[in-house]
């Protein structure tokens, strides 16, 4: 803790927006909205801030930073099982995956330098070196699994500026019945059959078909081939899928169904824009 003389270090509202790069302006709103209260108001009605809120502040600037809204990290600040450390673990995680991209795109565009002034050749695939996805690989090279079985993301949210992400997903289940609040979802199916069950209307699907399911339309799906089939997965906007599917492949081996509760199955949909409707679909 940052202290003088043993007591606490306390800073104004004007040596923190210094410190940080925000406004003063903006720390008021934070503090009128309840995102980041002072550590206490002097008696001459100005704002003072300790450490405590100082790595609050951080916190609120790195998940601005990964492109969260403010509600949404006020969320994600007042959840009881907040840790500040596994968060920043959580920051430097993503910053890696970008960094390692970005590193990636400058040596494509160094490489392309050199072939445009004639110092060394480049080949031709070289040129998308960064922009492209390897078949077997993902967006990140996480190769996360839900279940045991692969759901690679090809386009990330990060790509599309949150307009789209897309999954190559491998397998069998596709989880419970449920529905999306803020998503259109889109399914193509690259190898096997599938079951959908969207609405009312149950259907079955095979290689080079897909079916479209509207944000806010209760669905379910599941393979109906005696082998894994494997289906291409677009959701739009992105929303907070890719995070979702981190959450799901924390569980190995197994399913969330299988380790939580009805009610935490519920929340766990719900903190990431779904609705929890019912079981997977079972094949017929």
């Amino acid at each position: 803790m940052l202290t003088i003389a043993g007591k606490a270090m306390a800073f104004t509202v004007k040596q923190v927006a210094a410190m940080s790069g925000m406004s003063v302006r903006t720390l008021h709103f934070y503090d009128e909205t309840g995102l980041l209260k002072p550590a206490y108001v002097g008696a001459n009605s100005y704002r003072f801030y300790e450490e405590t809120q100082l790595l609050t502040l951080q916190q609120i600037l790195f998940y601005r930073e990964l492109g969260f809204e403010l509600k949404q990290i006020k969320e994600i600040l007042g959840r009881a099982d907040f840790e500040k450390v596994t968060a920043l673990r959580s920051h430097r995680k993503v910053m890696e995956k970008e960094l390692s991209r970005t590193h990636q795109l400058i040596g494509t565009i160094d490489k392309t330098i050199q072939h445009l002034n004639g110092t060394e050749k480049m080949r031709s695939e070289e040129m998308f070196s960064g922009f492209t996805v390897a078949a077997g690989d993902d967006r990140f090279g996480e190769h996360i699994k839900l279940g045991g079985e692969p759901n690679d993301c090809k386009v990330s949210a990060e790509d599309t500026n949150g307009a789209m992400c897309v999954f190559e997903f491998a397998g069998v289940s596709g989880g419970p019945r449920h529905l999306h609040q803020e998503q259109d979802e889109w399914i193509y199916v690259v190898d096997g059959y599938f079951d959908f069950h969207v609405g009312d209307e149950r259907v079955r699907r095979g290689p080079g078909t897909s079916v479209f399911i509207p944000r806010m339309v209760a669905h379910a799906w599941a393979c109906a081939s005696d082998t894994p089939g494997k289906i291409i997965n677009v959701y739009q906007p992105a929303g907070k899928m890719e995070d979702f599917f981190r959450r799901v492949a924390k569980f190995k081996d197994t399913s969330p169904e299988k380790s939580l509760s009805l009610e935490e199955l519920h929340q766990l949909f719900s903190s990431y824009g779904m609705d929890l409707l019912g079981p997977p679909l079972v094949v017929e």
